[in-house]
């Protein structure tokens, strides 16, 4: 084995969006608002990972899709931001115990 470790990725923005559009019944609209909201407080909290650079904070929201460079799809993907962060967290643990 290489040594790499498996991640998962959830795609919660794109989850948000089909609960909205698809799994909702037409008289349930009303979730719609509160589910908008919650989708834009996880972009804000993408965006705040970035400014305060927490590699366990980048990493999670990583995992649940919030950052393009884990998405296959986009043109910034990189298959190896997991390794990186994970090596930054571990650095970051070592640190603190020295």
């Amino acid at each position: 084995m290489s040594g790499k470790t498996l991640h998962f990725r959830m795609d919660i923005i794109a989850l948000l969006h089909e609960i909205a559009d698809n799994a909702l019944p037409k008289n349930m609209g009303i979730l719609f608002q509160p589910l908008n909201m919650f989708r834009n407080k996880l972009i804000e909290l993408g965006q705040l990972a970035v400014e305060i650079n927490d590699p366990r904070l980048l990493k999670w929201c990583c995992e649940v899709g919030l950052f393009s460079c884990v998405d296959p799809d986009s043109d910034d993907y990189d298959p190896d931001v997991f390794e990186k962060l994970q090596k930054l967290i571990d650095e970051m643990k070592t640190g603190q115990q020295a």
